[in-house]
């Protein structure tokens, strides 16, 4: 499944937080994608029916989204539209099971720490 995940995801960040110009209709596109992409990710684990993206289990696929996840969702909460991913129940059910992974929650929690210790919300 190749979705844009990354390009999409850094260039709402890097348009959201660190342009050195607000670029309105540059974030609304790059939030937009962010919308898309998790909605075609929600499609996938519909349709696979198993709760990961390719076969019964959790495989590299599944793990190569996580990050861009967090970023993506980390940068809704700061815009305040965080909301906008309620619709997706397939998508927080598999991002609730690949958190509870020890090796997920360390991820999460190193990201977490790097983004405070450069004031990242």
């Amino acid at each position: 499944m190749l979705a844009g995940q990354g390009p999409y995801f850094g260039q709402a960040t890097w348009f959201a937080r660190f342009h050195p110009e607000k670029v309105q209709s540059a974030i609304d596109r790059y939030v937009a994608e962010i919308i898309r992409v998790t909605s075609v990710l929600d499609t996938g684990l519909a349709r696979n029916g198993t709760g990961w993206l390719v076969g019964d289990k959790c495989t590299y696929a599944d793990l190569s989204f996580v990050t861009w996840a967090l970023v993506g969702e980390g940068l809704l909460r700061e815009l305040g539209k965080l909301e906008q991913l309620d619709e997706f129940s397939q998508y927080h059910a598999w991002m609730k099971r690949l958190s509870e992974m020890p090796e997920v929650s360390k991820i999460r929690e190193q990201m977490a720490q790097g983004r405070r210790e450069h004031g990242l919300p």
